[in-house]
Order: C-alpha cells, then structure tokens, then sequence
C-alpha cells in the first residue's frame, strides 16, 4: 500500500508515461499507407533491408529510406502538418513548410540544393538508355519548376538563394548533347517565359496548367515538323475549387484556389491494357487530388488511340511514346492531334521500358522523356530505362 501511494505522489509522471506508450502502440498497430490525399504523393514504406541497403549513400541508403518510412507513416501524420501550419500562420510567417507565400496567391517550394549523387546517377542511365537504342529517335526536356519562370511572384530574396534551374537544366543538356545522333533537347523555358504573365503554372500546386503543358506541346510538335491544334479549336470544361500539394503543406489562411481546365479530346482509350469509357476520370475531380483525375492519374501504361489526328496519312500508323512524371498527365492527350497512337508510360509504376520498346514489338516516330527538374533530381525509377 506504501509503494502505490508514493507512485500516486506523481500523477502527471504515469500520465505522461501512458501517452507515450500508448501512442507508440497505436503507431504500431496502425497499418502503414501507401499514398497521402493530402499531400498528393506516395508515402515510404518500410525498406526492405540488406547490407548493400545498408552501406549504400544518398536516397538508397537503408537509413534513409528507414528514417523516411518513420516520418511518413506516423500517425495522425495529417492532422500534425493541419495543426503545425494553421499555428504557423497564426503567427504571421511568411513561409510553412518549405513552402514560401508568394504575390497574388501563389505558393512556391523554397529549393536550395539538388541531390548531385542521384541527378550524375540519372544523367549516366539516360547515356546508356541512349546507347541501347542508337537508333531510336529521342527527344529529351526538362520542365522547368514554377519559381523559375514566374519571377514576378516571387517574395523578396527568393531566387537568391534558391537552385538557378535554367542553368542546371543548360548543363544537363550540355552532359547529353551528342550522346547520339537521334538526340534532341528541347527547351521549354522561352516559352514559358514568354508567357509568365497567363495562367500557366498552379497557384496551390507543383504541376503546371492545362495551358502551360499546351505551350510545351506546341514547342514539341513543332520541333517535329508538325502544327499544333490551335488553342481557341479546343472546348474548355472547367474544375474549380482545386487545392494542390502546396497548399496541403502551407496551409495558409485565405490560400485562393485553383481551376483545372480539361478537354474531350475524341480517342479511344486504355489503361494498363484495358480499355476505359473516357479520357479523363471525371470522378477523381470530387476528391482533394482534382489534378489525378486528368488521363486517369499515373499509370504503368496508357495508350490515347487518336480519333482527331490532323496529320494522318493512308496506310501509315504514326506513334509517339512518352515516358513522363505526373507532368506529362496534362500534355499527353494533346498529341492525340499530331499521332494515331499515344503510348505514356510512368517508370514508377513500369517494370522496365523494355516492356513496351522491345516486347510490343512497335515502331515509334518519336520517344519524348519528359520530367520537371525537381523529379529528375530526385527520381529512383530512371534506372527502368536500361532495362
């Protein structure tokens, strides 16, 4: 009776000790997620372990991916980042998160340094890509990030101290010009910056707008020798109340949100070989992630058969194969103007690109590989090409 009275001395001691092993419990007990709403990506799952995991560096190191795992599947993840944020902005700070509280609504990730070991890793599997298939006609871009080309919106000392993309995707173009004789670059930042004053690139989100992706299909097509459809030819179908994966994370009080501009573009459509009533899956346009709704979300393999190609020739079936990041989900359906058949292949998803180049048995007039920086960078998956 004595030692239950003095352990009863100090209530608040075995309170504080119940909560932590409790939570702990339940952090345990709580299934692990594969893919956050919220914040509009896949989450880390527990690594599988191994030496060579375990003496590797960089984004492949065991510790790592183990230390990303813990922070990703930590319970009640979400409601800790609402909590964080609102509290944040509550106290007048002009950034949360990572994420910097630009002019006119806009939100920017704040980037201040690129992972050189995985981006030299990537730039070396897209050289032996490029010498596996010497023949094969290739046209490599990479998209620049929304802070790069809406300057004009950005808080003070932003693009001082954050990474100069236009410079670093000049050098990755510099490492690969030459590589073969098929290679293109092509470059989609004049275009972009022409147009830095429209609505090209999200408020609340990472991804560029229906209309910036259509500016860089025409710089694509055009390279081709092709014509792009005309802007004012397609009809708009509007999406609004759209709030992106910057806003997931910032949170910030009176954030304006965005609208999502689709179109019906007629073509017969499949879906990891199966074929699927409409382009887009109007549905996920109910849901907070509206953007995965465009060309059904990231997919192993999409195929966009053209039922409005302007360039169609008898007895010809002209191909285009796009290997892409979410990016890509916006830009793809348009080259249903150009091509009889549009192949789009997401690597994260892909086992190997062999399964579509080599299995298929299909002869493309082009390959645009086409990523925003960022995930160029930080992208494990680019590796699938060699395979």
């Amino acid at each position: 009776m004595e030692k239950w009275k003095k352990i009863l001395k100090y209530p608040l001691i075995w309170l504080f000790a119940l909560f932590i092993f409790g939570f702990a419990l339940w952090d345990i007990l709580t299934p692990s997620r594969e893919f956050s709403e919220m914040e509009n990506r896949m989450l880390q799952q527990s690594p599988p372990f191994s030496l060579k995991s375990l003496m590797a560096k960089g984004e492949q190191a065991y510790t790592r991916k183990y230390e990303k795992y813990i922070n990703d599947q930590f319970v009640l993840r979400d409601g800790w980042i609402t909590l964080k944020s609102y509290g944040e902005s509550a106290l007048g700070k002009i950034e949360n998160n990572n994420v910097a509280f630009g002019k006119d609504g806009y939100l920017f990730e704040k980037v201040f340094s690129v992972d050189e070991e995985n981006l030299s890793a990537n730039l070396k599997y897209m050289e032996e890509f490029l010498d596996k298939y010497p023949d094969l006609p290739v046209t490599f871009s990479v998209i620049p990030n929304a802070y790069t080309v809406l300057t004009e919106k950005l808080p003070a000392g932003f693009a001082a101290v954050s990474v100069d993309q236009n410079q670093r995707i000049g050098e990755l173009y510099s490492r690969l010009e030459g590589k073969s004789s098929h290679l293109k670059l092509l470059e989609l930042s004049p275009v972009l910056l022409e147009h830095q004053e429209e609505y090209i690139y999200y408020r609340t989100d990472h991804h560029w707008t229906t209309y910036g992706a259509y500016l860089a299909y025409g710089e694509y097509v055009r390279s081709l020798g092709l014509e792009p459809v005309p802007w004012g030819e397609l009809e708009p179908h509007e999406v609004e109340g759209f709030y992106g994966s910057f806003d997931a994370k910032a949170k910030k009080a009176g954030t304006l949100p965005d609208v999502i501009t689709w179109f019906d573009i007629p073509c017969r459509v499949e879906v990891n070989q199966q074929p699927v009533d409409f382009l887009h899956d109007l549905s996920r346009f109910e849901v907070r992630d509206k953007y995965s709704g465009l060309m059904h979300g990231n997919q192993a393999l999409t195929v966009l058969y053209s039922q409005c190609n302007q360039n169609q020739q008898e007895g010809k079936t002209s191909r285009v194969l796009v290997v892409k990041d979410s990016y890509g989900n916006s830009f793809a359906p348009y080259l249903c103007y150009n091509f009889d058949e549009v192949y789009v292949i997401d690597l994260r998803y892909l086992g190997k690109m062999s399964a579509v180049l080599t299995d298929m048995d299909l002869a493309f007039d082009d390959v645009l590989i086409l990523y925003n920086f960022m995930n160029f960078t930080t992208d494990t998956n680019i590796p699938k090409l060699r395979y």
